[in-house]
């Protein structure tokens, strides 16, 4: 099984990936870099058994509705009041976050500057060669690293941009203390983590792709199921999954529907291989 995390920013710069072997109970980084470009991006959606992009993969239905509604004649939605623009702002998975996290949504795709990488990342997804399923079925499953860290019991904020890397450096060690049985990652990779929160960022992203592709994320509710095919869904991992993910994956999990179908076990060349 090979999972991978990307962060993804508008441009190549500031955009990071990450790619773990899993094998028997064990998981090891086998490639971690910055600035990946969309060639290097959809290549690892290519070789991999899950890919986790941390990005909106769509935009929220009333919102889209509307442009296109606007676009084709003019006019915007009857209905709409802009004293209440939540349905326009956030998608469905937002919101459910911010519900059962306890925590502010993550940023609006349509109202943010969040909305210039969700653009490149719509362009990524068009090149590849089947259309991708926005509900995490497929192998591209949408994270969210702040989520996935509150839900493994890590400080979710206040540990990105340069003046806040003493509490990076106290959030990947406790990181690494928490995985040090089952996760290898090499000195020049935890050096990155410490120096970029892009970096570390896929790193989670990887390990919510595994949570996702083994059943360990919590699933989509049935009544939005709907609005997770057309707007997408966070796949946000269970309470307590984290030191569960190195554990062999059970036939029966995939059988049961608890997760997107694998690929099948597989190996990839060490990172030196790649260029980023």
């Amino acid at each position: 099984m090979v999972t991978a995390g990307v962060d993804l920013s508008s441009q190549a710069a500031g955009t990071a990936v990450c790619v773990i072997e899993w094998a028997d109970t064990r998981a090891t980084v086998v490639h971690l870099a910055l600035a990946a470009t969309d060639d290097v991006i959809c290549e690892w959606i290519g070789m991999v058994d899950k890919q986790g992009i941390d990005i909106p993969l769509n935009w929220p239905v009333a919102f889209a509705d509307a442009v296109a509604q606007h676009s084709r004649d003019g006019t915007w939605p009857r209905d709409y009041r802009h004293a209440e623009t939540k349905a326009y702002r956030y998608r469905r998975t937002d919101l459910w976050v911010r519900r059962n996290l306890k925590t502010s949504p993550p940023l609006s795709v349509s109202t943010d500057r969040i909305a210039l990488p969700a653009m490149r990342a719509a362009a990524l997804m068009s090149r590849l060669p089947e259309r991708t399923a926005l509900d995490g079925s497929g192998v591209v499953v949408e994270v969210y690293p702040a989520a996935a860290l509150r839900r493994w019991g890590f400080p979710s904020r206040s540990y990105k941009r340069k003046e806040n890397v003493e509490a990076r450096r106290q959030l990947v060690e406790q990181f690494l203390t928490e995985t040090a049985g089952w996760l290898s990652i090499g000195e020049e990779d935890v050096a990155l983590c410490l120096s970029s929160d892009d970096a570390f960022d896929a790193v989670i992203g990887a390990l919510a792709a595994q949570a996702a592709a083994v059943g360990l994320a919590d699933g989509i509710p049935d009544e939005e199921r709907t609005a997770a095919a057309r707007e997408g869904w966070i796949a946000v991992p269970c309470e307590g999954s984290l030191g569960r993910l190195s554990m062999p994956i059970l036939a029966s999990t995939a059988a049961r529907g608890e997760g997107a179908p694998v690929r099948g076990r597989r190996r990839v060349r060490s990172k030196r291989s790649y260029a980023t």
